[in-house]
């Protein structure tokens, strides 16, 4: 079984020893969440939950997850699981997240931090690998904008884990959340 090591340091919590079974959509085992021992599962337990547009926000239970989200929501909800983000955060959408994050280099990205395609968000879960991308965790996320735009919810989308950023053709950028960045 391969192993893919990731790493979270942000407000001293680490993010430990991530196995991935399988191809790029199966479930991983995300184990030693430093700080909050539930959290790396939870991580792994939303695997195969259902795409609902306009489900999930940062108020949003974790265990309603299963009901469905959407990139966005699973996106904040994965960053205040992590401790990245409050609960009592405004609910965005990606394009206001992107709004309120800083551009990060490619294979300058961390576990935590967000990568961007029009339309779509996903939470990196990896250091950058050799061609400077890292592995991601998205909910939905078709393959690329070319396809006509669907009915929301896309029958068959669901939260899925895949080995590189590039799994899309439309990748725009790796993001940091600005109040990550802005603390004084």
């Amino acid at each position: 079984m391969p192993f893919l090591l990731i790493g979270l340091v942000l407000g001293g919590l680490g993010l430990y020893a991530l196995s991935r079974r399988g191809g790029e959509n199966s479930a991983l085992g995300l184990n030693d969440y430093v700080g909050s021992p539930d959290a790396a599962g939870d991580l792994a337990d939303a695997v195969g939950w259902p795409y609902s547009y306009g489900a999930g926000d940062p108020s949003t239970p974790w265990s309603d997850g299963p009901a469905g989200v959407d990139c966005s929501g699973f996106v904040q909800m994965c960053l205040v699981r992590l401790g990245l983000l409050d609960s009592s955060a405004t609910d965005r959408s990606a394009a206001s997240l992107a709004d309120d994050s800083y551009p990060v280099e490619i294979g300058d990205q961390v576990p935590g931090d967000m990568a961007y395609y029009p339309g779509h968000i996903v939470l990196v879960i990896g250091y950058p690998d050799d061609d400077g991308h890292s592995a991601v965790m998205s909910a939905g996320g078709h393959a690329s904008t070319k396809r006509d735009s669907p009915p929301w919810p896309v029958a068959g989308e669901e939260v899925k884990v895949h080995t590189s950023a590039l799994y899309r053709d439309d990748f725009v950028t790796y993001m940091r959340l600005k109040s990550l960045v802005d603390v004084a």
